[in-house]
């Protein structure tokens, strides 16, 4: 059973916040969004506020034929919560790299 909403419809909808993955006519190498931070390859983090919920985005993007750039589907999303611990947990590791960086595959 719905709960009966004391705001409109249309009053809900507005005060939906667009997602930073709303961005529909992509970006270039020359002109990244801000939030958004290129970690190598075809691989960007992303902080998004979207419906009042902070949340970093770790996605693969593609580049089409006329060099803009699009997030695909490939990657994953974390809390501020969990994002903190994991980085605290791999600068607390001694994880084995001969460059120093983490690699991010797809499958």
């Amino acid at each position: 059973m719905k709960r009966a909403s004391s705001e409109s419809a249309s009053s809900a909808t507005a005060a939906k916040k667009l997602s930073t993955f709303n961005n529909t006519g992509g970006f270039t190498e020359d002109s990244i969004p801000q939030h958004h931070y290129h970690l190598g390859e075809n691989n960007y983090a992303v902080v998004s506020d979207f419906g009042n919920v902070l949340n970093v985005h770790i996605r693969k993007f593609k580049t089409n034929e006329k060099g803009r750039i699009f997030p695909t589907k490939i990657g994953v999303s974390f809390s501020p919560y969990v994002w903190e611990s994991l980085v605290t947990e791999m600068d607390n590791s001694s994880l084995p790299s001969e460059t120093g960086k983490v690699l991010i595959r797809g499958v």
